[in-house]
């Protein structure tokens, strides 16, 4: 029987000395007579049987080109439960389509119970028999052997990570010196510009897939990330060299990304001491808990363009927003209310675009003449001088207040003002 004969061959690859995955492919591919590829939990190979060549089969030529799979396609994966049937089964299962011309026989390799890889079997050379679910089972298994001996130190290092961050998420101060001598030992390049970001993962729900394989995909997502489940949310420390280069390279694949799963992001500022990472983390809460109030379709909350909003959630709670609102600014609102007209939203225009006629009235889609007169009869009912610096930003921040309280939002920053219903 094939047991007979490939275990003990299996049991070889296992305990040698050198790295078995080769071998192991190789194994593998004469036992099931198809391509084979062994991908970690997120996608990443680490063996394949890498002389086949698939040129019709995308996911095949991306783990042969990149090593690993793209996120468009584990994305595409998530639509079809793939990761809930990986999760569940304990059995090969065989998948059609995916993107994919050629079937797959996948198995789950556990540890601990726990998904740690998947063995893909790729229907190429030949049609799958009957006695490949259990052929498989039997590579699975020394798969499985084989990640727990090469991949013990990766795995204790990364539980050690886990427990050394959750710590810092906890408020606990450590010691200065100790402080240094975990970040040496662990090799963990968040000393610097590092920025904490927390998904609220609430409304996709877990009947989809799970929060651990979702913490995996965006960990993938965001360069330089080290993801964790803290708090029933997915938290990631990102060591990066400048907040921008998220925005440029990834904030609008990951803003598409969240919007398709119903989820939310918040982004707090830089951190440079990671002892006062815990600090960090609250400003991506505060941010994620007013973005979701004052912007909720727009998934992605930096810190820092919700400061002044955070600013009027607190003179809010204090029962002050009435009193730090510009009367002046109250007088034109009613005035509004009053006559039908829309100076409001033109001071709101004016205001963003740094009293910029031109750009205001574009922004506005109003002929500049147009937005001139707008100008000079706000002026006369508010009776204040517009001009006057203190009293610009006094009225800008108005603004932020009547948008936290809601009496008026926000179509956009440079758009203007949508009276609520």
């Amino acid at each position: 029987m094939y047991k007979d004969n490939y275990a003990g061959r299996l049991l070889s690859a296992v305990a040698g000395s050198v790295t078995g995955y080769g071998q192991l492919m190789a194994i593998g591919f004469e036992m099931l007579g198809n391509p084979i590829a062994l991908t970690d939990k997120t996608w990443k190979a680490l063996a394949l049987t890498s002389d086949i060549d698939i040129p019709e089969d995308a996911q095949w030529q991306e783990l042969k080109r990149d090593g690993c799979l793209s996120v468009q396609t584990v994305t595409d994966g998530l639509r079809d439960n793939l990761a809930e049937k990986l999760e569940r089964s304990n059995a090969p299962f065989v998948r059609s389509g995916g993107g994919s011309l050629c079937r797959r026989m996948l198995l789950k390799v556990p540890i601990n119970g726990k998904l740690a890889a998947t063995l893909t079997v790729v229907e190429f050379c030949r049609a799958f028999t009957k006695d490949d679910e259990q052929k498989l089972l039997l590579l699975g298994d020394a798969a499985s052997a084989l990640i727990q001996r090469d991949s013990a130190k990766q795995f204790a290092r990364g539980l050690l990570y886990e427990n050394f961050i959750e710590s810092l998420l906890n408020g606990e101060p450590p010691d200065p010196d100790i402080l240094e001598e975990r970040i040496r030992a662990l090799n963990i390049g968040l000393k610097r510009n590092t920025y904490v970001f927390v998904f609220d993962v609430t409304g996709y729900g877990p009947q989809h897939f799970s929060i651990t394989y979702m913490r995996d995909i965006l960990e993938k997502m965001i360069s330089g990330g080290q993801a964790l489940i803290y708090d029933e949310q997915i938290v990631i420390a990102a060591g990066l060299t400048h907040i921008r280069d998220i925005f440029k390279s990834e904030l609008a694949q990951l803003g598409t990304f969240l919007k398709e799963h119903n989820m939310s992001c918040g982004i707090s500022r830089r951190c440079t001491d990671l002892s006062k990472l815990r600090f960090h983390y609250e400003q991506a809460l505060d941010a994620l808990r007013i973005g979701l109030r004052t912007d909720p379709g727009r998934r992605v909350y930096p810190y820092g363009e919700y400061v002044p909003y955070h600013i009027a959630e607190i003179c809010v709670h204090s029962g002050k927003s009435q009193k730090l609102c510009h009367p002046a600014l109250l007088k034109l609102i009613a005035f509004d209310t009053e006559y039908k007209t829309t100076f409001t939203q033109s001071l709101y225009a004016y205001l963003s675009n740094f009293r910029n006629v031109s750009k205001a009235a574009a922004s506005l889609n109003l002929h500049r003449n147009t937005f001139v007169y707008h100008i000079r009869r706000i002026k006369e009912i508010m009776e204040i001088d517009l001009d006057d610096y203190i009293t610009a930003q006094l009225l800008d921040f108005s603004f932020t207040l009547l948008k936290y309280n809601k009496t008026l939002t926000f179509a956009d920053r440079h758009c203007g003002i949508e009276k609520e219903n």
